[in-house]
């Protein structure tokens, strides 16, 4: 960690938005810490502060709870929960990979916890009320199953006895013997609101914790468990409360859920309940997760893990100095000079109960990341501040002092140091008035004030900074507009200030101005014409032309492009434009749970069943009678109908006619969808039956078979193919997936369709709504929808390299000869007959599989039928220009 920057107390590992992580566990070594969501699954290795791999993960489900296995036999391996399943990952060789999947909950799992004792042993419970105990050597089923009346929320083993674990439902705890059947042996009416969290004691098999949403955290006695031993009172709900691993520690974070603006965790001693110890603030959003890591040898430090909704991982560094406030003695630091200090600070702290001084306490709690600003020097001995704060082009220095009556009713007092500072005394006078107002309002309800004071104290910078930017920028770039009159050209127009664009999943961006040039747009009576006008050539024309007119405004006055080093130091919220994104999926008919859901696999009586359930779940009631409707029409007992079905009006024309709705509708989602199923109702029809009948243009002809360019899997022919005495318009150079490469052959209303347009625009909507699904990210749902296109595929024009067969000696090109039915190649290494990847030398023309190969040229440089050719070699330099 020598590398490591740290921020006071903390340092940032990892900060990655598009990860949309909800679980993070740290592993039992303290190096690999696990970030789990729905889109991937991240190991980032806390050694390595580069270091981060992602995963994808394919699933619709996002990740619930996530844990790596406590002891030192199985540290590799790590579980995740989602929806009802438990996957356990295995982390080898920079490759995690999923070793085991545990079902047997009915509904959403809520919690799992490893065993502490036992690499193999896992616990989980589930809404279903179900609390499951499993085996990895045995993962068919549970070795042991647990049933209580009420959803189980929490889950945990104990930490020093093997046998017991706790469950948490609703308000009560129950405590489980796994010896001793399926009964809990202790019931704790423990709150009478939900409980979030649970925490056995690390010294004491006897001792529980729970944080519950009535505010409070209670500890129970196991062998007096009628009341609470003591209660832990908060200001807000506790979704997690959990012991440190020094002292009488204890961590607590707000349940997420209600967004309240409460992003910190708390450092309680639960010796010394009535007020926290210390603040841990530094993240923009609620924290998800925490954890300890593993203590390194020798280090005094201990570091703690946090998650946030932000996306944001943070490290924090808990001092020796901290560790007392809990009551723990830290051993002797490599540096003595940081125990010197924390003993001198904590004289007046008694030992068994320390009893932290308000100023003392005020100093820990303060957040020393307030955004421009920066605390040089915190003395509670001497009880004085130094901070320096510095917007722009302002920087003070200001020191601060507190009374010994500080905060009953005396404010401190400010000073700023002149010779540290470069504002003028108008700027001090102002700033001074300020916080002796804010102080001397604040200590009058016996309230601290010094990180009010310091917050206020850069907005104020920030604003009279603002205000003298925008007077000189005023000044500086108003021009005559006679003197540019030669430089503007009045036919270039003025770019785009703002604009709004969809994209095909539903997603609306907006953007706009910045808020400054926004400001000074408004005053202006003209709009600048041209972009001719640099920074450089204003100020040539500066020093020739003294005069200037308020009347005229340039566009790189307009938008203040200033090309200045003191533009990185500008504030984003003063000089950059926002881009907003809106999800606007609920204005279009494009549903992405239904493209999900949505299958064109089977016959099509099946796949309108099951597409007609899909949409009832969604509440799409139109489609469902849509599908019941194609069910009708293009199930497998109309198609043995033959001729008379596809003539009759409830026939092909009610499917042409539900496709057109749909499309007239713009949910091309069911357009297309209704084009595949009317491909494979066709396709039936051309089975059953082998007299021509109607079709619609691009369907197979009866009797007739596709061409032998064309793929097993299209059910439609390719173009050259005559239907009904018309040629299918689709051009042949349509073959990407891409809608600027699909052309209709002319733009024809959808109420008075041909058949030839009405083809090409059955394409447009299956290549639309591929092209969507491959936005999703739903590969697989789109090669479904593009089997069903008219076009060939591309002919193969580079080298292509065929097997001579061993027994007729006819070159071949699949994996076995048609002429005598015997494989065409047999690997070289295994002797087995090879029909997956295969590769082959181009000079010996030896080859086989492509494991067995990679396997065997790891080690040897000579080809392994001892015909003495140099394979790997030899097949390079064929190559080399």
């Amino acid at each position: 960690m020598s590398s490591t920057t740290w921020k006071s107390e903390y340092y940032i590992a990892l900060e990655c938005k598009d990860l949309q992580a909800n679980a993070m566990a740290v592993d039992a070594t303290g190096t690999y810490v696990l970030l789990a969501g729905r889109r991937y699954l991240a190991i980032k290795n806390l050694e390595d502060p580069e270091l981060v791999q992602k995963f994808p993960r394919q699933s619709k489900y996002d990740v619930g709870a996530a844990e790596w296995n406590p002891t030192a036999y199985h540290k590799e391996l790590c579980v995740i929960s989602s929806n009802q399943r438990l996957e356990v990952l295995t982390w080898r060789q920079d490759e995690l990979i999923q070793t085991h999947s545990l079902r047997a909950h009915t509904r959403v799992i809520t919690d799992l916890n490893w065993h502490k004792f036992d690499s193999n042993i896992l616990a989980s419970c589930s809404v279903d009320t179900f609390i499951h105990l499993w085996d990895l050597r045995d993962s068919r089923r549970p070795i042991l199953s647990l049933s209580a009346i009420a959803e189980a929320s929490q889950v945990k083993w104990n930490r020093k006895s093997p046998h017991l674990l706790a469950t948490a439902h609703e308000g009560d705890i129950k405590i489980w013997d796994q010896r001793k059947g399926t009964a809990p042996v202790q019931y704790i009416a423990a709150h009478l609101a939900k409980i979030h969290g649970l925490d056995w004691s690390p010294t004491s098999e006897n001792h529980i914790c729970s944080s519950s949403h009535d505010s409070t955290v209670k500890f129970f006695d196991m062998t007096n468990p009628r009341r609470a031993e003591y209660v832990l009172t908060t200001n807000a709900p506790v979704w997690r409360a959990r012991h440190t691993p020094f002292g009488n520690g204890l961590i607590t974070a707000v349940v997420p859920q209600l967004r309240r603006g409460e992003n910190s965790l708390l450092l309680w001693n639960t010796a010394n309940r009535a007020t926290p110890m210390h603040t841990f603030i530094g993240h923009r959003d609620v924290v998800l997760e925490f954890e300890w890591r593993k203590q390194k040898s020798g280090d005094t430090d201990f570091q703690l893990v946090t998650w946030s909704k932000d996306q944001t991982l943070l490290v924090w560094r808990i001092e020796p100095f901290i560790q007392k406030l809990c009551g723990y003695e830290p051993v002797e630091s490599k540096d003595s000079s940081d125990i010197i200090e924390a003993t001198e600070s904590l004289k007046l702290y008694g030992k068994s109960s320390p009893k932290v001084q308000p100023l003392q306490q005020e100093f820990s709690l303060l957040n020393v990341h307030i955004p421009n600003l920066k605390v040089r020097k915190m003395d509670p001995v001497a009880r004085n501040v130094l901070v320096k704060a510095t917007i722009n082009n302002f920087t003070v220095n200001l020191k601060v002092s507190f009374p010994s009556a500080y905060p009953h009713g005396v404010p401190p007092g400010f000073e700023v140091i002149k010779e540290d500072s470069n504002v003028s005394d108008s700027i001090v006078v102002q700033l001074l008035q300020m916080l002796k107002h804010l102080a001397q309002q604040r200590v009058s309800k016996n309230r601290t004030c010094l990180e009010p004071c310091l917050r206020q104290m850069v907005t104020t910078l920030e604003q009279l900074s603002s205000d003298l930017e925008s007077n000189r920028f005023d000044r500086q770039y108003i021009e005559p507009s006679s003197i540019f009159g030669g430089y503007n050209d009045a036919y270039i127009p003025f770019p785009r200030t703002s604009g709004a664009k969809f994209c095909s999943v539903g997603i609306l961006v907006c953007f706009g101005r910045p808020i400054h040039p926004r400001k000074l747009s408004s005053k202006l009576d003209s709009t600048p014409r041209a972009l001719t006008t640099t920074p450089r050539a204003l100020s040539a024309l500066e020093n020739i032309f003294a005069k200037r007119n308020d009347d005229y405004m340039t566009v790189s006055a307009y938008y203040f492009q200033r090309q200045r080093s003191r533009a990185k130091h500008v504030s984003s919220k003063s000089s950059k434009a926002v881009v907003h994104i809106y999800d606007a999926q609920a204005l279009f008919f494009f549903n992405r749970q239904l493209a999900e859901e949505y299958i064109l696999d089977g016959d099509v009586g099946t796949i309108c069943k099951h597409n007609a359930a899909a949409a009832a779940v969604v509440g799409r009631r139109d489609l469902v009678q849509a599908w019941t409707l194609a069910e009708l029409v293009a199930g497998t007992q109309q198609a043995d109908e033959g001729i008379s079905w596809a003539n009759h009006p409830f026939g092909n024309k009610l499917m042409e006619s539900l496709i057109s709705h749909y499309a007239s509708q713009y949910d091309l989602q069911m357009a297309a969808m209704l084009c595949c199923i009317f491909g494979k109702y066709q396709e039936a029809l051309a089975r059953k039956s082998s007299v021509k009948s109607f079709f619609l243009p691009g369907q197979l002809v009866p009797g007739k078979r596709l061409l032998k360019s064309g793929s097993p899997y299209h059910t439609i022919p390719p173009a050259d193919v005559i239907a009904d005495g018309w040629v299918i318009p689709i051009l042949r150079t349509a073959r990407s997936t891409s809608l600027d490469n699909l052309r209709l052959e002319a733009p024809v209303e959808l109420s008075m369709l041909k058949a030839p347009a009405s083809n090409s625009l059955y394409e447009y909507y299956k290549v639309a709504y591929a092209e969507t699904l491959h936005r999703w990210g739903l590969i697989y749902s789109r090669t479904e929808v593009l089997k069903y296109m008219c076009h060939n595929p591309e002919s193969h024009t580079g080298v292509e390299f065929l097997c001579d067969c061993k027994n007729c000696s006819r070159p071949v090109k699949h994996t076995s000869c048609p002429a005598c039915r015997q494989p065409t190649l047999r690997c070289a290494v295994c002797d087995i007959s090879v029909r997956g990847a295969a590769n082959a030398c181009v000079l010996c023309g030896h080859g086989g599989h492509t494991a067995c190969l990679r396997w065997w040229f790891a080690f040897q440089e000579v080809c392994v039928t001892g015909c003495g050719c140099k394979c790997l070699v030899g097949t390079a330099s064929m190559f080399q220009p």
